[in-house]
């Protein structure tokens, strides 16, 4: 810096990356990788408050977090 060169920064934050991962171009690129895309399907998901229960919906983004193939399919 001090001879007049540029210096650049990128920074990113992957935080909640694994969340935007849509389920629907992900299954088409492991299925052009000749994978199984069983890993994802059915997912539901719910809010308990209280002891009352909403109703099930899909879940049709994000990659489960803690498992060891999150990683992964993220960079899929």
């Amino acid at each position: 810096m001090d001879k007049g060169n540029m210096v650049g920064m990128l920074l990113l934050d992957l935080q909640k990356a694994f969340d935007t991962v849509y389920h629907s171009i992900l299954f088409m690129k492991l299925e052009a990788s000749g994978l199984s895309n069983d890993i994802l399907s059915d997912r539901t998901q719910l809010v308990d408050l209280s002891g009352t229960h909403s109703l099930c919906s899909p879940i049709n983004c994000g990659i489960p977090q803690g498992s060891i193939l999150g990683p992964l399919l993220f960079l899929v």
